[in-house]
């Protein structure tokens, strides 16, 4: 008799992702995600109880992933701005064209309706704003820019790169990288 062949969880919250990125929350299945992982739809349901236990879980691990981001960056000796940038850039770069980030960024969006997704949601981005605040103090530390409000620089940074990626969705002309450039540079460029 044959072992089932075991699956890792970040397997399977990779094939979340591009699940999410080819229907959306709105159209996503439980067989879309098991299609993606190479597992049956009893083996997903069987480890995580239903879709909405799989979404729990990959947002956990989203989490988890923000965190580390952050943390790597603190240790890296490279300049703390370009590390925050490459965190900004690292979060797209799955999704390789405007439709994919669309329906990616549908499930942080449409999950506003769920209180348990909503709180991990919530996490997550504390977890972003504290860490885009923690490394623009180190810039500021190490000379890079000048004393800012950084309560204020992390808020507006943000707000900007969110909207360059709605930006891309509509007009995808330019590279996502490009604007997130253009971001950091236009709001950081009065404390250079």
């Amino acid at each position: 008799m044959a072992r089932p062949r075991e699956f890792s969880n970040e397997t399977i919250f990779y094939a979340v992702y591009l699940a999410l990125c080819q229907k959306g929350i709105s159209k996503l299945t439980i067989n879309d995600i098991s299609n993606e992982a190479n597992i049956s739809p009893a083996g997903l349901l069987k480890r995580f109880g239903s879709k909405k236990g799989i979404l729990l879980a990959y947002s956990d691990f989203v989490v988890q992933l923000t965190k580390k981001s952050f943390d790597e960056a603190l240790k890296k000796e490279e300049s703390s701005i370009n590390a925050l940038k490459k965190i900004y850039k690292n979060a797209m770069k799955l999704a390789d064209d405007p439709v994919s980030l669309a329906n990616h960024a549908s499930f942080y969006l449409e999950s506003t309706s769920d209180p348990d997704l909503l709180q991990i949601s919530k996490k997550r981005l504390d977890i972003l704003d504290k860490g885009t605040q923690t490394l623009l103090k180190q810039a500021i530390a190490q000379g890079e820019i000048k004393k800012c409000d950084v309560n204020v620089i992390s808020t507006v940074l943000q707000s900007s790169v969110g909207g360059a990626m709605l930006l891309w969705i509509r007009n995808p002309e330019r590279t996502i990288e490009a604007l997130i450039d253009d971001c950091f540079s236009v709001i950081l460029r009065p404390y250079h």
